[in-house]
């Protein structure tokens, strides 16, 4: 798939006001697979004319390390890339121009409780090794599918102060998309991962539930990230869906690797834009690199993000 044609193709055939948005969660630093992605996400809003967000995707306190927003704000000004609220979106006072999952715990209790009423919802005591002893081995993709152990047993099934975490009953139906860059895909969610946890033991939601609220608030049109959350897809697609929501356009960039093949990794940081930052690197190098690794130039050259997008108008 040829990254630049789709990037022009898109933002030419543009209906409507497009909106994107760039979501890192504060756990670690950036390295240069999330900042690819970013500058992805931003040329093609900014080639559609559109608006651009950035969310802070900080509703998982346990993972979230202290200055790691404050870090990720500054390697995006330094980058040259911007952002700004969103037309006829609630910004709540935790950050200025910035949407902090944090302070919309109220629109994912909503959400939850609306798919309750709908009996999309159901609580479940199984654990990762429950579900590994009753499932004898993991598909082909390598994830053990839940088996529906608790669907149906409903809540007086528990014993009291059980640990509980809850589930969205996915269809058993194969969901169609195709991507802007990957192109169709197609999956059964039911026979690929089994019913989807939207909320976790001790309260905390999930990922999967918070992620395609933010987006039904924000009115997010297309939805930029990496090439690994493409199966993931079709289960978020299930809950737009049952949350009565248009579903917005996928693009899944290509995961970058490092020298031996593997994804780069928050933990790794040996990848990290602050180190390369506090090794003397430019701006203008790290955009040019990275706009070369996507096929946007012909070769890597030193320029800044204004000077890409002119590039490719």
């Amino acid at each position: 798939m040829n990254l630049k044609y789709q990037l022009l193709q898109a933002g030419s055939l543009s209906n409507g006001k497009v909106r994107g948005r760039y979501a890192p969660s504060p756990s670690g630093v950036q390295h240069l697979g999330n900042i690819q992605t970013a500058i992805f996400a931003w040329l093609q809003v900014r080639l559609a004319g559109g608006e651009f967000a950035l969310r802070m995707d900080d509703i998982d306190t346990p993972r979230i390390k202290p200055g790691s927003a404050e870090q990720i704000i500054d390697d995006l000004e330094w980058l040259g890339l911007d952002w700004e609220p969103l037309s006829g979106v609630e910004y709540r006072p935790g950050a200025d121009e910035i949407y902090l999952e944090s302070e919309y715990l109220d629109y994912y209790e909503a959400a939850f409780d609306f798919l309750v009423q709908k009996d999309l919802l159901y609580p479940c005591a199984c654990s990762r090794r429950d579900i590994r002893k009753r499932v004898s081995e993991p598909n082909a993709a390598g994830h053990y599918v839940y088996p529906g152990t608790c669907r149906g047993l409903g809540r007086d099934s528990f014993g009291q102060g059980a640990s509980l975490l809850w589930r969205f009953i996915v269809p058993d139906y194969e969901i169609e998309f195709t991507d802007m860059l990957a192109g169709p895909y197609v999956q059964n969610v039911a026979e690929s991962w089994g019913d989807i946890i939207v909320r976790r033991r001790g309260g905390l939601f999930a990922y999967q539930l918070v992620s395609v609220v933010d987006d039904i608030q924000m009115g997010i049109t297309d939805i930029v990230r990496g090439a690994d959350l493409l199966d993931s897809t079709p289960g978020q697609i299930a809950l737009f869906e049952a949350l009565g929501a248009e579903v917005p356009r996928f693009w899944h960039v290509p995961v970058k690797t490092d020298a031996q093949g593997n994804k780069l990794a928050k933990r790794d940081g040996s990848d990290s834009l602050q180190n390369l930052r506090q090794a003397g690197k430019r701006a203008e190098e790290v955009i040019g690199e990275l706009a070369f690794d996507l096929g946007l130039l012909d070769s890597a050259r030193e320029l800044s993000l204004q000077e890409l997008l002119q590039q490719l108008r």
